[in-house]
């Protein structure tokens, strides 16, 4: 199933870039469709303009979805040479703004010049087009449009068919009723090569407007485009709602008609936004939620909420201790009558919300997952599952009595290259693991991160150190991917390198039950850091440095080498080859997505909440193993464990002052 990024023509708001990068973070829009800039159109920017474009945008953190370019909006009977020049400039400005794409058309036919005469000239000149992009790394997108070769359904599948894949397509609804065209007849034809949409529509008079007042089948459509497999989609708006700088030279001197009077192109932008989020909601079922806790991580998830990341859920009530927090999530949802609540019981009992994602400090994981699976709620937990093995175990048992969905945030599960380091291990192709050394020392911290929360890496408040804050996800993807140990010996620094009482530098070391060892390294005071995942297998060594993945493949199995080779010295032969991944990370939002559509229509989850004690089995292990100075059998022993945790909790004389950080944006501290 498509990820959908949503985008916009935000000149429609302005010709100022300022004021259009202004427009799309009121509407909580992360791409831009650039076409004209600060009144100059983007196909006629040079390149050094393009840099200062792109500083611009990077500081208002938009990034770029397409060039929407006028390419092909000249006749098929024009000099052809002067108009493709530009267009190689216009590709050095998408590599700039780091656009994937450009927006082109299939030139004019407006004297009456005959379709099938021109036909060959028209592949042609798309095909230059498209190759030289193509060589550059840039994918070029057809777009129908009336009095052009490509404006019916067959004429656009003519061009995509003569051009073998090499050109895509972006659909436009209120362009092919503006032709005459049914629009589901139409995607029927050209779903194949639709990877873009524009969000434009028409009424039966073919006046434009809001999405889903006409009859281009927004709807459907956008369900359709929705349900594309394994891709990444961009819907753009273009709405056309009121008249804006630009807009005669891009139709070429047709003129749009348009149904509603608006006082601004400020206010028929936002309106333009609204209607396509109504389309959004009314197209799919959607999940009643709450979230408990709203501090740093809380926050990050409504951003997320409200920025269309996250998909098939509605915010309607948070909760926490802290009432202050209250206004700046009102103030991001724009919605000063979210309901607020005071405490996660209050949020439970209340009836408000259909499921829950508990943020709250480490402890309170299990306490309110288990609260709200008593009163009827789907529960998707912050990692780690809990603090101690004991109580998530009662957690697990009391989501299986309940039959709800329960998930937990594991979301470096949906990274792509860790997915593909899974694929390869489980695949069995390579043999047996014999060997995995994870340093993971790139979780940096301050001193004043410590300081920012009263729980914060103490024993009483937190449960742990980097075992259990930062490291979840790594202990999540060792046992998702190596299986799960059965010995454990540890090293577990407390203090070590900052103002706290619990560890922040740790080496584990474990045995599997195949014989395999492994070794665990990490620290919150290494900078640089380190990532590097390392797995040896019978037939192969996978290195992932969390952005690439390396397979050296040798040709026959190590153990068959090592009997059968008569040489001494020798070693198999080996290949190298950087595994291509499908490059899909989407993180945070993916996993509360997944979740909603497990609720909604049992889509399998992504990473199930009873899963969670794994990775917590092997911290309580490496803890208990650093606090014993012995080797710890798994399962551990987990009355023991609890005991030992309740003695550091008991002899704890650690104090601190705290100075409460809110950090909005938390890209930079999951992206491991």
């Amino acid at each position: 199933m498509a990820k959908f990024l949503f985008s916009a023509f935000a000149d429609e708001a302005s010709h100022e870039l300022d004021k259009q990068i202004e427009a799309l973070k009121r509407n909580n829009l992360k791409y831009i469709e650039p076409r004209n800039l600060d009144g100059k159109t983007v196909s006629k920017i040079t390149v050094d303009e393009a840099k200062k474009v792109a500083a611009k945008l990077n500081e208002g953190g938009i990034k770029v979805s397409s060039i929407g370019s006028f390419y092909g909006k000249i006749e098929i009977t024009d000099d052809f040479e002067p108009h493709f020049e530009e267009f190689k400039n216009t590709v050095e400005v998408a590599k700039v703004l780091g656009a994937k794409y450009i927006r082109l058309f299939s030139f004019y036919f407006k004297n009456g010049e005959s379709y099938e005469e021109y036909r060959d000239e028209v592949i042609r000149r798309l095909k230059i087009m498209t190759e030289y992009a193509l060589d550059n790394g840039i994918q070029c997108l057809h777009e129908n449009e009336k009095e052009i070769y490509g404006d019916t359904a067959e004429r656009c599948l003519d061009i995509l068919k003569a051009l073998d894949g090499k050109l895509l397509a972006v659909f436009d609804p209120a362009n092919f009723i503006q032709c005459g065209e049914d629009t589901l007849r139409a995607y029927d034809m050209l779903e194949e090569y639709v990877v873009y949409m524009h969000i434009k529509d028409c009424n039966e008079d073919q006046i434009v407007v809001p999405a889903g007042e006409g009859i281009g089948n927004i709807s459907a459509i956008i369900k359709r485009f929705r349900e594309k497999e394994g891709t990444t989609n961009f819907v753009s708006l273009e709405p056309h709602l009121k008249s804006f700088v630009g807009l005669d030279e891009l139709e070429g001197g047709a003129k749009t008609k348009m149904l509603h009077s608006y006082a601004s192109n400020d206010e028929a932008f936002d309106a333009a936004v609204a209607a396509l989020d109504n389309v959004i909601k009314n197209t799919w079922k959607r999940v009643k939620l709450g979230i408990i806790g709203v501090g740093n991580i809380g926050t990050s998830h409504t951003r997320r909420i409200m920025d269309r990341s996250t998909e098939y859920v509605d915010l309607v009530a948070i909760a926490d201790l802290d009432e202050s927090k209250f206004q700046r999530i009102k103030d991001i949802t724009k919605n000063p009558d979210l309901i607020c609540y005071n405490s996660g019981s209050e949020l439970i009992a209340s009836g408000t919300c259909e499921a829950v994602i508990i943020c709250t400090p480490h402890y309170g994981h299990p306490e309110l997952g288990i609260e709200a699976m008593e009163h009827g709620l789907h529960v998707l937990s912050e990692k780690p599952a809990g603090v101690y093995t004991k109580r998530v175990r009662e957690m697990n048992e009391a989501a299986e009595k309940s039959g709800l969905v329960f998930a937990m945030m594991f979301n470096q599960r949906t990274n792509h290259v860790y997915r593909k380091v899974k694929e390869l291990v489980s695949s069995g192709i390579y043999g047996e693991m014999k060997r995995v050394n994870w340093i993971i020392t790139n979780w940096y911290r301050s001193q004043s991160y410590y300081d920012s929360g009263s729980w914060r890496a103490t024993w009483e408040g937190e449960g742990g150190g980097v075992l259990l804050n930062q490291c979840p996800h790594n202990l999540d993807l060792w046992q998702w991917i190596c299986g799960m140990p059965n010995k454990v010996r540890a090293f577990c620094h407390e203090s070590k390198w900052h103002n706290i009482e619990v560890e922040d530098d740790v080496t584990i070391y474990c045995e599997y039950p195949n014989g395999a060892t492994g070794v665990f390294v990490t620290s919150t005071a290494d900078t640089p850091g380190t990532n590097r995942l390392e797995i040896t297998l019978d037939k192969a060594k996978i290195v992932c440095d969390s952005k690439t993945v390396e397979l050296y493949e040798t040709e026959v199995p190590e153990r068959q080498f090592c009997f059968e080779y008569k040489g001494g010295f020798g070693e198999p032969k080996c290949t190298h080859t950087t595994v291509e991944t499908d490059g899909m990370n989407f993180q945070h939002a993916e996993i509360v997505s997944n979740f909603a559509k497990c609720i909604i229509d049992g889509t399998p989850l992504i990473a199930k909440g009873e899963e969670g004690i794994n990775g917590l089995m092997i911290s309580n292990a490496a803890h208990l193993s650093s606090w014993l100075d012995k080797t710890i059998d798994l399962p551990v022993d987990e009355d023991l464990f609890y005991e030992k945790l309740q003695e550091k909790i008991a002899n704890s004389s650690f104090k601190k002052e705290t100075t409460e950080i809110v950090v909005d944006n938390m890209e930079s501290s999951f992206q491991k």
